[in-house]
């Protein structure tokens, strides 16, 4: 599978371009946020790997204000981020990157959950203003009849998704721009 995904953003001026591809040796998602959410641009360059079972091994960040920060997983489960071991971040499989709806679609792909049924996650969650911070978050997914309900602290969202389990809807932030052709 190959595709082309567009979002824009809701709430404030902004877009995202994604690149997937996914095939026996694994997944990998190209992708560009333009998106000013506190007024300040930000143009943020990000490359995720991940193997044939949607688990996160390789996340590449670019951000126009920043020097490239890379993260790696190898096969005991142990987090690099920038060649340094990150043991706050051991329980982790998926990345959160606060702002695409991508990476949404790394949990709902690799879990497959049946409608009903919930599953706690802990994730490698990437903020990338005011500065870049990489950490650990806990993560809820619940399988809906047309989507998941994502929860995090006191944050919720019901997230419609398309055949692909990629973000087609993802309220007050962004939605997917369908092609027209």
């Amino acid at each position: 599978m190959r595709r082309q995904i567009m979002w824009t953003a809701r709430n404030w001026p902004g877009c995202e371009h994604l690149d997937l591809r996914v095939g026996d040796d694994g997944v990998v998602a190209d992708g560009l946020i333009l998106a000013a959410p506190e007024g300040e641009p930000i143009r943020l360059a990000y490359r995720i790997e991940c193997d044939r079972a949607w688990r996160t091994r390789a996340v590449t960040l670019e951000h126009h204000r920043r020097e490239r920060t890379t993260l790696t997983r190898d096969e005991p489960g142990r987090w690099l981020v920038n060649g340094r071991e990150r043991l706050d971040l051991a329980e982790c499989i998926d990345v959160d990157i606060a702002l695409t709806p991508f990476t949404n679609t790394l949990p709902i792909r690799r879990l497959g959950l049946a409608s009903g049924v919930a599953a706690d996650l802990h994730v490698v969650y990437i903020l990338p203003e005011p500065e870049l911070t990489v950490g650990p978050a806990d993560q809820r997914y619940t399988r809906l009849d047309t989507g998941y309900r994502y929860e995090s602290g006191t944050f919720r969202a019901d997230l419609a998704i398309d055949r692909d389990g990629l973000v087609t809807d993802y309220p007050d932030l962004w939605s997917m721009e369908q092609p027209t052709a």
